[in-house]
């Protein structure tokens, strides 16, 4: 049983894990978890939001996800980046492809980084999911 398990989890059966990032509106670091098993294989790295983030030079957000001060996969709400986010809306962040083989034991945090000239820019109830496969 056991054996047949471990043939589905590979590339073609990734797997999700989803990280509260609540409403925060100003700069955080979040835990994201630790990773187990053999290592993950990071596939791709989505954020949901609950409301939209206007596109702006001067007011905009951005989220990395690190493994310790390497940026494993990061999204800027700049209008020269992703040019914003709309709400309720799975955008995907940008994957460092040189960085997306994880360890075992690694820890994963996620940065916020709010970024204003005067109007507060925040996140409304937001969730980071990682998608991966246990290498």
């Amino acid at each position: 049983m056991c054996v047949a398990n471990a043939a589905l989890n590979n590339e073609n059966n990734p797997q999700a894990r989803c990280v509260a990032l609540g409403s925060p509106s100003v700069d955080a670091t979040l835990l994201g978890g630790a990773v187990g098993g053999k290592g993950w294989r990071v596939l791709s790295v989505s954020l949901v939001n609950g409301g939209t983030v206007t596109a702006s030079d001067t007011n905009y957000v951005s989220v990395e996800l690190r493994r310790g001060a390497t940026v494993v996969a990061e999204l800027d709400s700049r209008a020269a980046h992703e040019s914003g986010l709309l709400a309720n809306t799975l955008e995907p962040l940008n994957l460092v492809t040189a960085q997306r083989d994880i360890a075992s034991g690694a820890i994963l945090t996620v940065v916020y980084d709010e970024t204003d000239a005067g109007t507060n820019v925040a996140l409304t109830g937001a969730m980071l999911c990682v998608h991966y496969a246990v290498k």
